[in-house]
C-alpha cells in the first residue's frame, strides 16, 4: 500500500481524501514507511531521499546557544544574590562592620564577572562550563559571612560543599 508525499508541503497526502489541487511535486511512499514517520520519536525529523522517508535524529544544539541560555539563567539568579547582597552590606555598614563590608563588596565584583571570567571563555562544553560557573560561586561564597552566603541559597544556588563558618581557617 503506499500514500502520497510532497517534500514541498511536508504533507501527506492519503488516497482516501479528495483535493482539488495537489503540489507538483507530489511522490507515492511505502504506508510502512508513513507509519514509521508517524511514530518518530520528539525531536527526529524525516526526509525524503531516494523514495524513502528516512528518519533522522535532530541536530545537536551548537554549544554557543546552550551557553547563551545557561548564561542568561545564571545572570538571572546572579541578579538576586547581588540585591540581596546589597542589603546586607549596607546592614553591615550600618552596624561598622567593615570585614563584612568588604567581602560583600569584593563577591558583588566577582559575581558582576563571573559570566566572563577566564575559566567561562575557556569552557568548551555544557559540563565545564557548568563546572566552572560552579567553582566560581563556591569559590566566592566561601569568602562570606553566614548571613551573606544564605545570599546564595535564597537566590536558588544551592552552595553544596560543607564552608567553614568565617573566621575559621
Amino acid at each position: 500500500m503506499t500514500i502520497r508525499y510532497a517534500p514541498s508541503t511536508g504533507n501527506f497526502y492519503p488516497y482516501t481524501e479528495v483535493y482539488a489541487t495537489l503540489p507538483n511535486d507530489i511522490v507515492e511512499v511505502d504506508y510502512a514507511d508513513f507509519e514509521r514517520v508517524m511514530a518518530r520519536k520528539p525531536g527526529q525529523t524525516f526526509a525524503l531521499k531516494r523514495g524513502k522517508l528516512v528518519i533522522s535524529d535532530a541536530p545537536p544544539v551548537a554549544f554557543d546557544i546552550l551557553e547563551a541560555h545557561y548564561l542568561d539563567k545564571i545572570r538571572l539568579a546572579r541578579d538576586t544574590v547581588l540585591n540581596r547582597l546589597a542589603g546586607i552590606g549596607f546592614a553591615a555598614l550600618a552596624s561598622g562592620d567593615t570585614l563584612a563590608v568588604q567581602a560583600i563588596a569584593a563577591a558583588r565584583a566577582d559575581l558582576l564577572d563571573i559570566t566572563t571570567c577566564a575559566g567561562v571563555a575557556a569552557a568548551q562544553d555544557v559540563p565545564a562550563l557548568q563546572a566552572t560557573v560552579c567553582a566560581e560561586l563556591l569559590r566566592i561564597a566561601s569568602a562570606l559571612p553566614d548571613e551573606a552566603r544564605r545570599a546564595f541559597t535564597d537566590a536558588g544556588i544551592p552552595v553544596s560543599v560543607s564552608l567553614p563558618a568565617s573566621g575559621e581557617d
